[in-house]
C-alpha cells in the first residue's frame, strides 16, 4: 500500500467592522507556503482605516508564505479634523484655535479682532464672515485673518449764507490728518462756528480716529444806525437802530 499525501491548504478570511468594507477575494483558499491575493479595507465616507484585528496596519494587505488560516477584521474610526485660525498683522483671534472636530460636525465660533485703528478685511480662504463658524466640517482647515488700517471720511458742508473752500469730502487713514478747509461767507454774512462747536477757520482736522461730518454756520451781518440831533432840535423815532445787511431802518424825523 502506498501512502498518499496532500499539501495543506489554508483559508484566508477578511471582514470589515462597521463603517467600512473589504474589496478583493474573501475568503481565499491558499496552499501552504503560497501567497494570498491582495485585499483592501475601504472606509466609509468620513472614516479612516485603523488596523486589522491581528494588529497589522498594512492596507492593501497581501498575506505572504501562508502557513496557517487567517481570519481578520478591518477596524475603522471616524475622521477628526483640525481647524486652525490665525491672525495676520494688526489683529488677534478670540475663541478656540485650533479646534478638533469630528467629520460632519460644526466648529465653534471664532472672531478676528482688529487692533485699534484697523479693520478686519477677509480670511485667507476668501470668507468675509466674522465671527466665523465652520459647519459640516469634512477636512482640515487653516486660515489667516487679514486686517487693514481703518479709513475715515471727513465731510464738510456749508449752511445758508456761505460755502466751503477746499476738499469738502476727504478720506484719511486712522491717525492721519485731513487737508485744510475754509468756511467762506457770502457778501453780507459772517462765519459763526462749525456744528461741532469749533470756531477754527480755516479748519484742519488732525489725528483722525472716527468719521466726521460738520456744517459751517453763518449769520447775516447787522449794522447800527445812530441818529442824533444838533442844538435846537430833537429826533422823533428810533435814534439807534440795528438792521440786517441789505435791510432798511425805520423812519426818523
Amino acid at each position: 500500500v502506498m501512502a498518499e499525501f496532500a499539501i495543506n491548504q489554508y483559508v484566508l478570511s477578511y471582514a470589515a467592522d462597521v463603517n467600512g468594507a473589504v474589496t478583493g477575494p474573501t475568503p481565499q483558499t491558499v496552499d501552504h507556503g503560497q501567497d494570498g491575493a491582495s485585499v483592501t479595507a475601504v472606509p466609509d465616507t468620513g472614516h479612516h482605516f485603523v488596523r486589522w484585528s491581528d494588529g497589522s496596519t498594512q492596507n492593501p494587505r497581501t498575506d505572504l508564505n501562508v502557513a496557517g488560516d487567517v481570519d481578520v477584521t478591518a477596524k475603522f474610526a471616524l475622521n477628526r479634523y483640525t481647524l486652525t485660525y490665525r491672525a495676520g498683522a494688526n489683529g488677534t483671534i478670540t475663541g478656540t484655535a485650533p479646534q478638533e472636530v469630528n467629520h460632519g460636525e460644526d466648529g465653534a465660533p471664532v472672531e478676528a479682532v482688529p487692533d485699534t485703528g484697523y479693520r478686519f478685511v477677509v480670511w485667507s480662504d476668501g470668507s468675509a464672515q466674522n465671527p466665523r463658524t465652520d459647519l459640516n466640517v469634512t477636512a482640515d482647515l487653516t486660515v489667516t485673518a487679514a486686517f487693514a488700517v481703518s479709513r475715515h471720511t471727513l465731510s464738510y458742508t456749508a449752511g445758508g449764507g456761505g460755502s466751503i473752500l477746499g476738499a469738502s469730502t476727504q478720506t484719511v487713514p486712522y491717525g492721519s490728518g485731513g487737508t485744510a478747509v475754509e468756511a467762506v461767507p457770502e457778501e453780507g454774512y459772517h462765519f459763526v462756528q462749525w456744528s461741532d462747536g469749533s470756531v477754527g477757520n480755516p479748519r484742519l482736522d488732525v489725528n483722525v480716529t472716527a468719521d466726521l461730518a460738520v456744517a459751517a454756520e453763518f449769520a447775516v451781518n447787522t449794522y447800527t444806525l445812530n441818529y442824533t440831533a444838533g442844538a435846537g432840535g430833537a429826533i422823533l423815532g428810533a435814534a439807534a437802530q440795528t438792521v440786517p445787511y441789505g435791510s432798511g431802518g425805520t423812519a426818523v424825523e
